[in-house]
């Protein structure tokens, strides 16, 4: 059972397990940026279950997203 009331996806995994990881979602323009080795901040981050898909978080706030752009 997880810890301190934490939410689980279908699977039973909470945010904190491996296969519970960030997604960052580009434009097409920042998918060239960033596909030609320059950073790019991205427009949203998702933190997501890989195996069910089930979304934790969206994270969309300009402060945020600079500091988790492509390096």
């Amino acid at each position: 059972m997880p810890e301190n009331n934490q939410k689980t996806c279908r699977c039973g995994y909470t945010r904190d397990h491996p296969w519970v990881v960030p997604k960052h979602k580009y434009s097409l323009l920042g998918w060239v940026i960033v596909g030609i080795g320059i950073s790019y901040a991205p427009k949203e981050i998702t933190v997501e279950c890989d195996k069910c898909g089930e979304v934790f978080e969206r994270i969309d706030d300009k402060e945020t997203l600079l500091k988790n752009k492509y390096k």
